[in-house]
């Protein structure tokens, strides 16, 4: 696989501490790989073609190959500085990025194959498959991340992106990891400063380098599986995650034998007794194995693989090796089609390097050549990308249109992806008027709110097929929804629950949400590959069912559209409920819930928020929900403030956590730890343990094992991983994935009698192989099992760089009382290919409140949920219309027009209009118009009807056309006057929305002008500062010091300043933009009535005019909905609601 970081002014010294030196080059686990103990770094270049190789080779004065010594990387890296002593440009800051450790590690099973191997031929089979992966992932990246942004030569203030000539660096070759095990793996390091096309040197873009990360780790993997094939005759096992093990050494326990750890989580466990594989009666056992074998000689850390007992099974399956011989027969390229499907079934949208990815995965071994792959995998990708079946989401991302755009930016999807979309819109939209009186919905002091009140009112007389109901976390769905089944159960209907985990459909029935409730997964199994109808009789749903998806965000597009078919056959309405800003379905293309919130026009929001007790906490977690900048830095402010963000060392963040979790307990608080990876999980699980046994609170005499390497003990809170449908409580329910319980009693079987953690109290017996597979201690537990939970206290503790804007938001809004973060930070080198003592000691390093607070906001605003088509082609046209507003020269053509996306969305745009429209009109019929307008109206319609005027409805009866009276257009003329009335409100209206943006945009410039004329300040005291003589800085080392800090506070502010003002430009141009829309529909009708009235001028008759009769509900829908317009979940919040004080409407 291939792990990224970027690299820091203490990097190189590091990578150079791994090598050793020419007095102990004989001992060190390493010295096979580096002899001569002095010049282990070697020097790496990367290009297009080999006449820019060799430019760039002779413009830093180095060889591809050559040896470089620790001095020349260290001035390479740090001090910009090229081998051959030329600048490179402005050498990097403190704060700054001189790299990239580009990290190619080969699969367990290589490296094992490698460590125990008495042939040194065989060893450099291995070694020259990892070479050839790790050239050929390079090569990759030199030709998709091989970018820069510079300024546009015709405009000095926009940035554009440019090729470099070539990628460089320096390569350092481990086999050993920290702990003594063999480990092939390279740290390639790539340099952050490289050759352009006008030589100069520039810093890379970053992003780029992220983006195509995956795929050239897809490749390296890809290429080492065909080279090892080919040259030893391996097979492999399953592909997972682009990665696979050579079949005969790919058992879990031969994988294990050779895993030994030794980062600083280990450290930490060890230092506070905390053993993985130990009883608390033996925590005394320390280990003392990592220490020992960093000093440890190859020879004897490989005379060790080879005599354990899972050594020697290797080397029996070596000895059963028959190099050349060929495994592979008649084996065939992935096509197209297979590939799409491939991609798709993650994502609704992909780029191009997840196509790579994909295809790189599914590369069969034996179907090309080892110099072939690469080529093969690119042609592949052409091909795909020229599939009619693949449509561009944002054409505005086209490099050929928009040179600020990166290669990873433009998004694609496919006709299939969009078309189930639809599908599934058309079916949730259906109007089936299957909708029921809702009147005894009203708010009960204490129990409903009026908001809740009027959001089910709306859910449960619906007259389409579905409804959504968007549910913050907190926001007290479960009591919304049970005044919700109430009404359904008094109308005859039967509530079926359905939901992604068995633990939500066991709180749907404990709650009283619905009669009955199931997981998603286990009800469409039951019915998979059944036709709607008889899936619908098979699962008992008719016309009074109504099925409640909970945590809808979770699940699938695929699935959720099956669910809508099923429910159309069956005659059943669907309600889904859910946040699409909480987590999204995993490993799936998501994003239907926030769709049909856009498309159903009586979507509702519950935005009201009641679990936190502080009102300010309220405000941050609505804020923090967000993910948009100005509203995170906000919420960060507030818990930054009330004491709640931390950020330091592992080793710090995890005392301080179990510290504040100790004074909860203590406190009688019901205190959950929620943590980012499995690794803190468990190593939480064990530090909580330790502390309940310290505090009486286990019987730690008896125990028994469960999963994890880990024990139980009597009083233990414990963690159940699976459901299990054999498995049936006192209550009669089942045992599910997710649920908390205590330990009551151990049998001398192996099996436990445990008792649930919430209200119902429960009891059941697990056995003792549940036990042993599916049972964790459950004092911690990660974000996803967190979801849906309510505690007192809770205390998140999360790597950098691991948690997203929906990791952070929902464990962020667990706790009533408090919510606190942790941000733990790596040292450098504590990985799996980490090197040398620097994990050895757990670190106490506690960063300011400030830096976390920062932390927080990189992460709460960046997403990796997956969105739907629409949801993308939408905001990035809007994003398009309002820079081709700020832009100094607007682009000729609109980029958008005649793609295959953007003719789909202005169909959906067109119907959802259309659907608005006709929803307030029934809107207005049941509540503003009395008995006798409506009696009148029809007796109109008729009247015209008689005049051959089409009503939009089939005409009961076919009748002559006959002349009108003077009433008939006076009527008319009249409601033309009133459009033309209208017209005229919303052209003032765009004039207004035009101009506050305009005026938006002006001060923008102003901030940004403030800015660029900063930098150019700052710019000119840097040269001012490193033009000194040496006399002066030494004198005065903080010379001009406080004036750069001074420019950077300003820039700071002016930059947040013009975030906000675009975000407020977008805002405008959106409204401006529904104004737009609604005034071409009153201009359609003027043009219809018109051509009626013109049509009596000339024949005596008024000829037939669509629509003519509604108009007067057309007027009265388009005043409702220029006095209230209803705005989509995905542009905005829906029927904003009073805040409460209370948390009594939460349950």
């Amino acid at each position: 696989m291939l792990t990224i970081a970027k690299l820091h002014g203490e990097s190189v010294a590091y990578y150079e501490s791994t090598v050793s030196t020419e007095t102990e080059h004989a001992s060190g686990p390493d010295a096979y790989y580096s002899e001569d103990g002095t010049k282990p770094a070697t020097a790496w270049i990367l290009a297009r073609s080999s006449a820019q190789v060799r430019e760039v080779s002779g413009a830093l004065g180095v060889e591809v190959g050559a040896v470089v010594g620790g001095d020349r990387v260290r001035d390479w890296f740090n001090k910009a500085v090229a081998p051959s002593g030329e600048k490179l440009g402005r050498a990097p800051s403190q704060s700054g990025v001189p790299g990239f450790d580009l990290t190619f590690c080969a699969p367990k099973s290589v490296s094992i194959l490698w460590g125990v191997a008495d042939d040194p031929a065989l060893k450099q089979v291995v070694d020259q498959a990892h070479a050839r992966a790790v050239e050929s992932a390079l090569s990759y990246f030199s030709e998709h991340a091989g970018y820069t942004r510079r300024a546009d030569v015709r405009d000095k203030t926009r940035m554009v992106i440019d090729r470099v000539e070539a990628i460089s660096g320096v390569k350092y070759e481990h086999r050993t990891s920290r702990s003594g095990d063999p480990h092939v793996h390279s740290h390639v390091l790539l340099s952050n400063k490289q050759l352009c096309r006008d030589g100069k040197w520039r810093t890379l873009d970053s992003k780029g380098v992220y983006h195509e990360a995956r795929a050239a780790g897809m490749l390296y993997q890809a290429v080492i599986r065909e080279e090892l094939s080919r040259e030893l005759g391996v097979s492999w096992g399953e592909v997972v995650n682009g990665c696979a093990e050579i079949a005969g050494l790919d058992s879990p326990e031969m994988i294990r034998a050779f895993s030994t750890r030794a980062r600083e989580i280990d450290a930490w466990r060890s230092a506070n007794g905390l053993e993985a594989t130990g009883e608390l009666g033996r925590v005394a056992q320390k280990k003392t194995r990592q220490r020992k074998d960093l000093d440890t000689p190859l020879a004897e850390l490989e005379a060790g693989w080879k005599q354990s007992e899972a050594g020697s099974k290797a080397r029996g399956f070596i000895a059963s090796l028959r190099p050349g011989v060929a495994r592979n027969v008649g084996v065939v390229l992935p096509d197209v089609r297979e590939v799409l499907a491939a991609v798709v079934a993650e994502r609704s949208t992909f780029t191009r390097a997840d196509v790579v990815e994909k295809i790189a995965e599914m590369m069969p071994v034996g179907a090309v050549s080892l110099e072939q792959m690469r080529e093969v995998v690119e042609q592949i990708a052409d091909e795909v990308f020229a599939d009619d079946s693949t449509w561009t989401v944002t054409p505005d991302k086209a490099s050929e249109v928009n040179d600020q755009a990166r290669e990873g930016a433009q998004r694609f999807t496919t006709d299939a992806v969009v078309a189930e979309i639809d599908r599934g819109i058309d079916v949730a939209t259906a109007v089936v008027d299957a909708g029921v009186d809702a009147s005894v919905i009203v708010p009960i002091d204490g129990k409903l709110s009026q908001a809740q009140a009027e959001a089910m009112r709306a859910v449960v007389q619906s007259r389409y097929l579905a409804s959504v109901v968007v549910a913050p976390a907190g926001a007290g769905k479960t009591s919304s929804l049970k005044a919700a089944r109430r009404v359904w159960e008094q109308a005859g209907r039967q509530v079926v629950g359905l939901a992604p985990t068995g633990k939500a459909a066991d709180v749907m029935v404990g709650e009283q949400v619905a009669h009955s409730a199931s997981t998603v997964a286990r009800v469409l199994l039951q019915v998979d590959g059944v036709e709607a109808s008889s899936a619908a009789q098979k699962l008992g749903w008719g016309t009074d069912t109504v099925v409640v998806v909970d945590e809808a965000g979770m699940v699938a597009t695929p699935d959720v559209v099956r669910i809508l078919e099923i429910a159309q056959a069956a005659g059943s309405r669907v309600v889904f409920v859910g946040d699409p800003n909480q987590y999204g379905a995993v490993k799936a293309r998501g994003g239907m819930l926030a769709t049909l919130a856009h498309e159903l026009p009586d979507a509702v929001e519950l935005t009201e928020v009641f679990r936190q007790k502080d009102p300010h906490e309220r405000e941050a977690s609505k804020q923090l929900r967000t993910g948009q900048l100005p509203n995170v830095q906000r919420a960060a402010d507030f818990y930054a403030a009330a004491g709640r963000l931390h950020a330091g060392s592992i080793t710090a963040m995890m005392d301080d956590a179990l510290a504040g979790w100790k004074q909860d307990i203590s406190a009688g608080k019901r205190s959950i730890l929620v943590a980012s990876n499995n690794e803190y999980v468990a190593a939480l699980n064990a530090a909580a343990q330790a502390v309940m046994a310290e505090r009486g609170a286990i019987d730690t005499t008896v125990s028994v094992a469960i999963s994890g390497e880990q024990f139980a003990h009597v009083g233990d809170t414990i963690l159940t991983r699976n459901n299990d449908y054999e498995l049936v409580t006192s209550a009669g329910d089942v045992v599910r994935n997710g649920q908390r319980w205590q330990v009551e009693q151990i049998n001398a079987d192996g099996s436990m009698q445990v008792r649930r953690l919430d209200e119902t109290n429960v009891t059941v017996t697990l056995n003792p192989e549940y036990v042993g597979a599916y049972v964790q201690l459950g004092y911690a537990t990660s974000g996803h099992a967190s979801q849906g939970a309510t505690v007192d206290v809770a205390r998140v503790v999360a790597a950098v760089g691991q948690i997203d804007q929906a990791g952070a938001y929902v464990p962020l809004t667990r706790g009533r009382e408090g919510n606190y973060l942790y941000m733990a930070e790596a040292m450098l080198g504590d990985s799996d290919t980490g090197h040398g003592r620097s994990a050895d000691t757990p670190q106490l390093r506690r960063e300011s409140t400030e830096y976390a607070r920062d932390l927080l906001v990189q992460a709460a605003t960046r997403s990796a949920s997956d969105q739907s088509p629409y949801a993308i082609h939408r905001n990035a046209r809007a994003d398009w219309e309002l820079a081709k507003l700020a832009a100094t020269t607007p682009p000729e053509t609109d980029v958008f027009a005649g793609t295959r996306i953007g003719e789909c969305a202005q169909r959906r745009a067109h119907a959802r209009l259309q659907r608005l429209e006709a929803f307030y009109a029934s809107q207005r019929e049941q509540r503003d118009v009395p008995v006798a307008k409506r009696q009148e109206k029809r007796v109109a319609t008729g009247l015209i009807d008689k005049l051959g005027m089409s009503t939009g409805h089939a005409p009961t009866a076919p009748q002559q056309s006959r002349m009108p009276d003077n009433t008939q257009l006076i009527e008319l003329r009249s409601r033309l006057v009133a459009i033309g009335a209208m017209r005229d409100e919303h052209r003032e209206a765009i004039a207004r929305l035009d101009e506050q943006e305009a005026h938006t945009i002006k001060q923008r410039e102003q901030r940004m002008k403030h800015v660029r004329s900063m930098q150019r300040k700052r710019q000119g005291l840097i040269a001012k500062q490193d033009n000194r003589g040496w006399f002066a800085r030494t004198l005065k080392p903080n010379e001009y010091a406080a004036e750069i800090a001074e420019c950077d506070v300003i820039i700071a502010r002016n930059m947040k300043q013009a975030d906000q003002l675009s975000e407020q430009a977008h805002t405008l141009r959106e409204e401006a933009l529904q104004h737009h829309g609604q005034l071409e529909q009153l201009s359609q009708e003027a043009s219809r009535i018109e051509a009626a009235i013109k049509a009596h001028e000339r024949t005596g008759q008024v000829g037939s005019s669509r629509d003519a009769v509604s108009l007067s509900e057309r007027i009265s829908l388009q005043q409702r909905m220029q006095q209230g317009r209803r705005s989509s979940y995905e542009n905005g919040p829906q029927q904003p609601v009073k805040s409460s004080e209370t948390d009594h409407y939460l349950e």
